[in-house]
């Protein structure tokens, strides 16, 4: 459930979110007033916590909300004149917690009305107020009216009760367990108090830079040409640097954009970098051109350099990197462009149209542009080399999706980064499958016997290679002594061995021809999954302790 929750948040979506603070008014007998509005407190915030407190001293309460969007935290003053008086009071505790967290205060007022008449105030001090908040730790009454306190009583923590007497109306009290007295406390001074700040709303904005935090690798990236072939950026970045451009004919920004690149071909020549302009026409056919009327767009502009068709795996295999460098998923957007180094890593992307002038000043800072003071959008500079970022989140999205044969290239081309990250034996495993499920057995066992060179006592890929090695129809792949030893390890190892690695072990055994053994073991794994409601993984396990009982070893289709 986390995983997916996470992922929501990651696509734009909160578990509550656009939730705006309110404001509500007690109008008493049950019944509130929404004044969100007329008390300045309906900000267009996805809200989340509100602490109370008198910042400023003067007898009312404001208020610090904080909020899941920006700005992240705003304050509230409290400027409301009213002829209403208060009494606030800061308990220490001596026996108890200093805190005094969870004393109950009463505070007996004279009724103005009648001097015969009283009414109690109560409240507990408590750690903690709402969703991510804690307010002041001074406990603040609102007296309305009354001018006069009768007395203030205090049940500690600890259980001791104490009266507290002569208390005066818009004071501030300091009251110490078992002391026996109020201390009036003077607020101090505050100096440069917070001034109020008028609302503002962010613009969208059209264009975007963003630097690549370091060096990232790149999958492969094949499109298709003019004329029907298969083309590889692998194979012009290799070269110099290249600007992928992807483009729509019915994008006018994107025109715009690559008359300017055109116009400017030269100096972009001269500074080694190639333009590669993909058109995505094809990937929305509602919105497309014709084939050759989107190219003649091309000729219209001027642009002569290398294009041609954006396909989906491209498209997909970008997504996969903008999201690896995004916490936020967003879908990609046309205009959009990446500049890529001449060893294949991504430097820049540019989201809405790049000017000339800027990917030339960014060409001129490779390889090192991730460090440069203009990778970030405020002033300052690197005090260390910038280190490369770890691709396998790249790497396992890429197997994810289907692109086996992409993620084993990516795995073997970037293999001195990924062995920096701790989950790279989890990877091999996944791939690993992936293989296995294709009917790769042999590459599968490699990746398999690699996750276990990384993490000697990794369980699922001993488990793994050991069910090839007893279970593969290639004569040439299995081996049962090897398979017995792993899987022996791992069960002697396992206080409460899993039904799939008794599994394992039994068919490890069959396959060496000890079918007593087998069948011993099988028995085990079918009482365990049977106890364990697997009555699907149980059937299997007679189906394969039938051929054991006569004397045949199983295979694996």
């Amino acid at each position: 459930m986390g995983p997916v929750l996470y992922q929501m948040v990651r696509n734009g979506r909160a578990f509550s979110g656009h939730e705006r603070h309110c404001c509500f008014l007690n109008l008493g007998q049950g019944k509130f007033a929404d004044v969100s509005s007329v008390s300045g407190f309906d900000f267009p915030d996805d809200g989340r916590a509100v602490a109370q407190c008198d910042w400023d001293f003067d007898g009312d309460l404001d208020l610090w909300i904080a909020n899941r969007t920006g700005p992240q935290v705003r304050f509230l003053r409290n400027d409301l004149e009213t002829p209403n008086h208060y009494l606030s009071l800061r308990l220490e505790g001596k026996t108890c917690n200093r805190d005094a967290i969870g004393a109950r205060v009463e505070v007996t007022l004279q009724d103005p009305r009648a001097k015969w008449e009283t009414s109690t105030l109560s409240k507990t001090l408590r750690a903690g107020e709402g969703f991510l908040a804690q307010s002041s730790k001074w406990i603040h009454f609102g007296l309305g009216s009354a001018a006069e306190i009768d007395k203030v009583v205090v049940r500690w923590p600890g259980g001791a009760e104490e009266t507290f007497d002569g208390l005066q109306v818009d004071r501030h009290y300091h009251v110490v367990e078992h002391s026996g007295k109020a201390q009036q406390w003077m607020p101090p001074q505050r100096k440069g108090l917070l001034e109020p700040s008028e609302r503002s709303h962010l613009k969208s904005m059209e264009r975007a830079r963003v630097v690549s935090p370091a060096p990232l690798p790149l999958p492969l990236l094949d499109f298709e040409t003019m004329d029907g072939q298969t083309g590889r950026l692998e194979q012009i970045y290799s070269d110099g640097p290249v600007l992928v451009n992807l483009w729509a004919s019915w994008c006018r920004p994107c025109l715009q954009e690559l008359k300017e690149l055109a116009e400017r071909g030269a100096e972009l020549r001269e500074a080694g970098v190639t333009v590669v302009a993909l058109s995505v026409d094809r990937l929305d056919t509602e919105k497309a051109a014709e084939p050759d009327s989107a190219f003649e767009l091309l000729k219209t502009v001027g642009y002569t350099g290398v294009a041609g068709w954006a396909t989906d795996a491209l498209v997909e295999k970008l997504q996969l990197v903008t999201q690896h460098l995004f916490d936020l998923h967003q879908p990609m957007s046309v205009p959009t462009s990446l500049l890529i180094d001449p060893a294949g890593q991504l430097a820049v992307l540019y989201r809405g149209p790049v000017s000339v002038d800027q990917l030339l000043a960014d060409v001129s800072q490779l390889p090192d542009i991730a460090s440069s003071p203009t990778a970030l959008p405020f002033a300052g500079r690197w005090r260390t080399r910038r280190q490369p970022l770890s691709p396998i989140d790249i790497a396992w999205k890429l197997v994810d999706e289907g692109y086996l044969d992409e993620s084993t290239e990516y795995i073997a081309s970037n293999k001195a980064l990924l062995e920096e990250s701790p989950n790279l034996h989890r990877l091999l495993l996944r791939v690993g499958n992936h293989l296995l499920e294709r009917g790769d057995a042999e590459t599968a066992v490699t990746y398999y016997r690699n996750a276990m060179n990384l993490h000697a006592d990794y369980r699922d890929a001993q488990n793994n290679l050991a069910w090839v090695l007893s279970t593969n129809p290639e004569e040439s792949i299995r081996n049962g002594k090897e398979a017995i030893r792993l899987m022996t390890k791992v069960v002697n190892e396992n206080p409460a061995p899993a039904f799939s690695q008794l599994d394992t072990l039994a068919a490890a055994f069959a396959e060496d021809n000890q079918f007593e053994k087998a069948i011993a073991t099988a028995k085990q794994a079918l009482e365990i999954a049977k106890s364990g409601g697997q009555q699907e993984f149980a059937k299997k396990i007679e189906g394969r302790m039938q051929l054991y009982q006569s004397g045949q070893a199983y295979r694996d289709k």
